[in-house]
């Protein structure tokens, strides 16, 4: 099985935006249009400065607060993407519930799936998915 960190750094050189996920300021939005590439950058971002001080740097949780891979991936399998933004929208950051915007939410999302090589669609699926090609 693959470890968490060897996940994500697949998954955002997919893009080959060479993110580490380390703490940092908070990111700007993207443009309105942005590409999947660009969401998924943004989504980096926003969880390195909202999300990695509860979960982790790696996604990996601690012994409050749960990890956002493995048992994370089978509570939400075959969940609307919707209703697991809706979540995050809702929930998160845990200091400021409701803070996060729409489309930082949906970034956010976006991200987690990609972090844990999950498809991206309406769906959380679990399964082969078709590599993200992004530009350099």
């Amino acid at each position: 099985m693959m470890r968490t960190k060897d996940m994500i750094t697949r998954g955002i050189a997919t893009c080959a935006l060479g993110l580490a996920l380390l703490p940092g300021p908070a990111p700007a939005r993207p443009p309105a249009a942005s590409t999947a590439c660009t969401e998924l950058a943004h989504g980096a971002d926003l969880y390195r400065a909202a999300c990695a001080m509860c979960h982790g740097a790696h996604l990996d949780g601690n012994f409050q607060t749960p990890a956002l891979t493995g048992r994370f991936v089978a509570n939400w399998a075959g969940a609307p993407v919707s209703a697991l933004e809706a979540y995050v929208h809702r929930a998160m950051p845990l200091m400021a519930p409701g803070t996060l915007s729409p489309d930082d939410t949906r970034a956010i999302v976006a991200f987690l799936l990609e972090a844990n090589n999950l498809p991206q669609g309406r769906t959380v699926r679990v399964g082969p998915r078709k590599a993200l090609a992004c530009p350099s």
